[in-house]
């Protein structure tokens, strides 16, 4: 029997990810729900899925990194994100970090169901769009970041200073410095003003800006 977890903080979410999933998966299933990522967490450590259908922009989690922690409790579990963050960042970033594929909320009810019928059959998903992304390197410029990078932007983003991310992610100031000096040469940015014009450009949701 295959076991599915779906996260979500919306409800009406949850049940149209749930109305999907049986008619697309005909073999026999449970459907279980999580709605933030604390509960999330929880189910995880409790018990063992097959497949999460989940999102990253919910109350309890901290976007990509929530990824890593999910392979840390449950690193068999098949990960389908669906998200409304950028398909050109994100998909490549879930890609990167083991997730199975990613599904833009916008995206239609076929490419849906697609992306469900392959994840919860074993396989990856990727749309003709998303292959271009990972293996023509059409990168996008925060593409390239690690998920600590990617912790760092997220605070400049919110307008701290080294200091209170130094705080914040209890790290060295001069380590705090550093992450930001490799974030605006990665990127090509002279100022964290260059690098949210360059997120705008590029249509990128920082994980602390659900």
């Amino acid at each position: 029997m295959l076991k599915i977890l779906i996260a979500d903080d919306h409800f009406a979410v949850r049940v149209g990810l749930e109305m999907l999933v049986q008619e697309v998966i005909e073999e026999d299933k449970t459907i279980e729900f999580a709605t933030d990522g604390t509960d999330l967490l929880s189910k995880l450590s409790s018990k063992y899925y097959d497949v999460l259908l989940t999102d990253l922009n919910m109350p309890g989690t901290e976007g990509l990194p929530m990824l890593e922690k999910i392979r840390e409790i449950s690193p068999y579990v098949r990960i389908l994100v669906i998200s409304v963050n950028s398909e050109d960042f994100y998909a490549v970033k879930v890609h990167e970090l083991g997730g199975y594929g990613f599904v833009h909320k916008a995206a239609s009810d076929e490419e849906f169901k697609e992306a469900i019928f392959s994840v919860c059959n074993g396989d990856k998903y990727l749309s003709v769009h998303q292959h271009k992304l990972i293996y023509e390197q059409n990168a996008h410029p925060f593409v390239n970041l690690s998920p600590r990078e990617l912790e760092v932007l997220n605070l400049l983003f919110k307008g701290y200073g080294v200091l209170e991310i130094s705080n914040e992610l209890n790290i060295g100031q001069t380590t705090a410095s550093t992450f930001k000096s490799r974030i605006l040469k990665k990127t090509s940015s002279a100022s964290v003003v260059e690098l949210i014009k360059l997120a705008e450009k590029y249509g990128y949701i920082p994980d602390s800006a659900s």
